[in-house]
Protein backbone atom coordinates (compact mmCIF):
# COMPACT_ATOMS: atom_id res chain seq x y z
CA UNK A 1 0.00 0.00 0.00
CA UNK A 2 1.34 3.37 -0.99
CA UNK A 3 0.17 6.67 0.44
CA UNK A 4 -0.24 8.82 -2.65
CA UNK A 5 1.21 12.30 -2.88
CA UNK A 6 -2.37 13.60 -3.01
CA UNK A 7 -3.18 11.84 0.27
CA UNK A 8 0.03 13.07 1.90
CA UNK A 9 -0.82 16.64 0.88
CA UNK A 10 -4.44 16.22 2.04
CA UNK A 11 -3.20 15.05 5.46
CA UNK A 12 -0.95 18.11 5.65
CA UNK A 13 -3.83 20.44 4.78
CA UNK A 14 -6.19 18.87 7.30
CA UNK A 15 -3.42 19.07 9.92
CA UNK A 16 -3.12 22.81 9.26
CA UNK A 17 -6.86 23.20 9.82
CA UNK A 18 -6.73 21.19 13.05
CA UNK A 19 -3.84 23.27 14.31
CA UNK A 20 -5.72 26.48 13.37
CA UNK A 21 -8.36 25.54 15.97
CA UNK A 22 -11.54 26.32 14.07
CA UNK A 23 -10.49 29.63 12.59
CA UNK A 24 -10.79 29.91 8.81
CA UNK A 25 -7.57 29.35 6.91
CA UNK A 26 -7.11 30.21 3.25
CA UNK A 27 -5.96 27.50 0.89
CA UNK A 28 -2.94 29.65 0.07
CA UNK A 29 -1.93 29.97 3.74
CA UNK A 30 -2.41 26.27 4.42
CA UNK A 31 -0.45 25.37 1.29
CA UNK A 32 2.43 27.65 2.24
CA UNK A 33 2.52 26.43 5.86
CA UNK A 34 2.54 22.79 4.79
CA UNK A 35 4.73 23.11 1.68
CA UNK A 36 2.01 21.94 -0.67
CA UNK A 37 1.94 23.36 -4.21
CA UNK A 38 -0.92 25.88 -4.34
CA UNK A 39 -2.55 24.50 -7.50
CA UNK A 40 -2.52 21.00 -5.99
CA UNK A 41 -3.92 22.35 -2.71
CA UNK A 42 -6.86 23.96 -4.55
CA UNK A 43 -7.68 20.64 -6.17
CA UNK A 44 -7.39 18.78 -2.87
CA UNK A 45 -9.58 21.38 -1.14
CA UNK A 46 -12.34 20.46 -3.57
CA UNK A 47 -11.96 16.76 -2.65
CA UNK A 48 -11.98 17.59 1.08
CA UNK A 49 -15.21 19.54 0.68
CA UNK A 50 -16.84 16.76 -1.36
CA UNK A 51 -15.82 14.14 1.21
CA UNK A 52 -17.32 16.22 4.04
CA UNK A 53 -14.12 16.92 5.96
CA UNK A 54 -13.92 20.62 5.10
CA UNK A 55 -16.34 23.44 4.46
CA UNK A 56 -15.51 26.78 2.95
CA UNK A 57 -16.47 30.23 4.11
CA UNK A 58 -16.60 32.99 1.52
CA UNK A 59 -15.51 36.55 2.02
CA UNK A 60 -12.57 38.61 3.19
CA UNK A 61 -12.26 36.64 6.42
CA UNK A 62 -13.21 33.32 4.88
CA UNK A 63 -11.27 30.22 4.08
CA UNK A 64 -11.43 26.54 4.94
CA UNK A 65 -12.57 25.12 8.27
CA UNK A 66 -13.12 21.59 9.46
CA UNK A 67 -16.63 20.33 8.80
CA UNK A 68 -16.14 17.43 11.23
CA UNK A 69 -14.85 17.34 14.76
CA UNK A 70 -11.14 16.45 14.59
CA UNK A 71 -11.75 13.77 17.25
CA UNK A 72 -14.44 12.06 15.16
CA UNK A 73 -12.38 10.49 12.37
CA UNK A 74 -9.35 8.24 12.35
CA UNK A 75 -6.33 8.37 10.11
CA UNK A 76 -7.70 5.29 8.30
CA UNK A 77 -11.06 6.95 7.62
CA UNK A 78 -9.33 10.01 6.24
CA UNK A 79 -6.93 8.07 4.02
CA UNK A 80 -9.74 5.93 2.62
CA UNK A 81 -11.86 9.01 1.89
CA UNK A 82 -9.03 10.43 -0.20
CA UNK A 83 -7.53 7.43 -1.96
CA UNK A 84 -9.88 4.51 -1.42
CA UNK A 85 -9.71 1.28 0.53
CA UNK A 86 -6.41 0.52 2.25
CA UNK A 87 -4.92 -2.84 1.32
CA UNK A 88 -1.56 -4.46 0.77
CA UNK A 89 -2.55 -6.64 -2.18
CA UNK A 90 -5.20 -6.05 -4.81
CA UNK A 91 -6.28 -9.69 -4.71
CA UNK A 92 -7.80 -9.19 -1.26
CA UNK A 93 -10.21 -6.46 -2.34
CA UNK A 94 -10.92 -6.98 -6.06
CA UNK A 95 -13.13 -10.02 -6.57
CA UNK A 96 -12.01 -12.12 -9.50
CA UNK A 97 -8.72 -10.26 -9.89
CA UNK A 98 -6.76 -13.48 -9.52
CA UNK A 99 -7.93 -16.91 -10.56
CA UNK A 100 -5.90 -18.44 -7.71
CA UNK A 101 -7.79 -16.70 -4.86
CA UNK A 102 -9.17 -19.87 -3.35
CA UNK A 103 -6.04 -21.95 -3.98
CA UNK A 104 -3.39 -19.42 -3.03
CA UNK A 105 -1.35 -20.12 0.09
CA UNK A 106 -0.59 -16.42 0.50
CA UNK A 107 -4.10 -14.98 0.16
CA UNK A 108 -4.76 -15.34 3.90
CA UNK A 109 -1.37 -13.75 4.64
CA UNK A 110 -2.34 -10.67 2.61
CA UNK A 111 -5.74 -10.56 4.28
CA UNK A 112 -4.07 -10.70 7.70
CA UNK A 113 -1.67 -7.94 6.71
CA UNK A 114 -4.66 -5.84 5.62
CA UNK A 115 -6.29 -6.38 9.01
CA UNK A 116 -3.12 -5.36 10.87
CA UNK A 117 -2.65 -2.25 8.70
CA UNK A 118 -6.29 -1.21 8.99
CA UNK A 119 -6.27 -1.75 12.77
CA UNK A 120 -3.09 0.29 13.10
CA UNK A 121 -4.32 3.21 10.98
CA UNK A 122 -7.67 3.25 12.80
CA UNK A 123 -5.90 3.45 16.17
CA UNK A 124 -5.62 7.24 16.23
CA UNK A 125 -7.07 10.43 14.87
CA UNK A 126 -4.93 12.94 13.01
CA UNK A 127 -5.46 15.25 15.97
CA UNK A 128 -4.06 12.56 18.33
CA UNK A 129 -0.98 12.24 16.15
CA UNK A 130 -0.44 16.01 16.02
CA UNK A 131 -0.66 16.15 19.81
CA UNK A 132 1.79 13.26 20.19
CA UNK A 133 -0.91 10.94 21.57
CA UNK A 134 -1.32 8.65 18.57
CA UNK A 135 0.24 5.60 16.98
CA UNK A 136 1.99 4.20 20.08
CA UNK A 137 2.80 0.81 18.60
CA UNK A 138 5.94 0.67 16.49
CA UNK A 139 5.29 -2.52 14.53
CA UNK A 140 8.82 -2.86 13.17
CA UNK A 141 10.34 -2.46 16.62
CA UNK A 142 7.89 -4.89 18.20
CA UNK A 143 8.64 -7.53 15.59
CA UNK A 144 12.41 -7.20 15.93
CA UNK A 145 12.14 -7.27 19.72
CA UNK A 146 10.12 -10.46 19.58
CA UNK A 147 12.69 -12.15 17.32
CA UNK A 148 15.59 -11.31 19.62
CA UNK A 149 13.84 -12.74 22.71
Amino acid sequence: MDITRRTDYAIRLIAALIENEGKPLSVREAAEQQEVPYAFARSIQHDLVLSGFVRTIRGAHGGMVLAKDADSFTLLEFIEAIQGKVNVAICTTADGWCSRDENCSFHTVWEGANDILRDYLSGATIKDILQGDGMPLQLGHAASSAKSS
